[in-house]
């Protein structure tokens, strides 16, 4: 390492890890009955791999520790077109109109019906929607997936089967007792408020699990998971 090198690196502030209890390890060792073994000559070529991989360790090591380190280096080396930075957190899975960031304690206060799945962790974000028929539905959305679980005051029995589309599948399911439909492919469905229809397109990509409970609320779960693990997250919400 040239004296250069060594100085810019040494001028770096760096928030170096946790030294190992290296002396604790050797103790270890030495304490250990010594084994005979068989003594060959170690020539030039093995010294200079031990020293190759040792500075290859504490290069890897430096890279790792600091942006600033990796610049130095990369000047250092002649390759100062490169850019390091760090990337932001991947937002959150783009969902259609969903409507309005509200916080559950929110939500509860609208007319729209709030159930929570304990199967999954907390919401990335939760929004209180306007569905195409001007009533309110509780939007929760996890980035982890993503999944989408909504909530709202409606049935999807008997319209859904025939207003899914030709690109989807229907399977008829029952979960703790109610009637519940899993679509596959491309789709929308129909449903009705009791005084009204409306149809609602697919939100998120994947699949969807319609539950259609005994309380009179439509339990929709979409996104990119397969049918047990919806009916799962369905009989999870409380």
């Amino acid at each position: 390492m040239t004296p250069d090198l060594e100085r810019a690196l040494r001028e770096l502030e760096i928030e170096w890890p946790a030294t190992p209890d290296i002396a604790a390890a050797v103790r270890v060792r030495l304490d250990e009955p010594r084994r005979p073994r068989s003594w060959r000559p170690v020539g030039w070529r093995m010294q200079l791999a031990y020293v190759a991989a040792l500075l290859l360790i504490l290069f890897a090591g430096t890279m790792a520790a600091s942006p600033d380190a990796r610049s130095t280096v990369l000047r250092w080396l002649g390759i100062s077109s490169v850019e390091i930075r760090k990337e932001p957190p991947r937002p959150l899975p783009a969902a259609r109109e969903l409507g309005q960031r509200a916080t559950l304690d929110e939500l509860r206060e609208s007319t729209a019906p709030v159930l929570v799945p304990s199967a999954l962790d907390d919401p990335d974000a939760t929004y209180l929607t306007r569905l195409p028929d001007g009533s309110e539905a509780a939007s929760l959305l996890y980035a982890d997936g993503p999944v989408l679980v909504q909530t709202f005051r409606a049935r999807a029995t008997p319209f859904i089967e025939k207003t899914i589309g030709s690109g989807a599948q229907l399977e008829r399911l029952t979960v703790d007792g109610a009637m519940a439909y899993w679509i596959t492919g491309a789709h929308g469905f129909a449903y009705s408020t009791g005084t009204s229809g409306a149809y609602d397109d697919q939100r998120l990509a994947g699949n969807t699990l319609l539950v259609d409970r005994a309380d009179g609320v439509l339990l929709r779960i979409e996104g990119e998971l397969g049918r047990d693990r919806a009916v799962e997250i369905a009989r999870s919400v409380e």
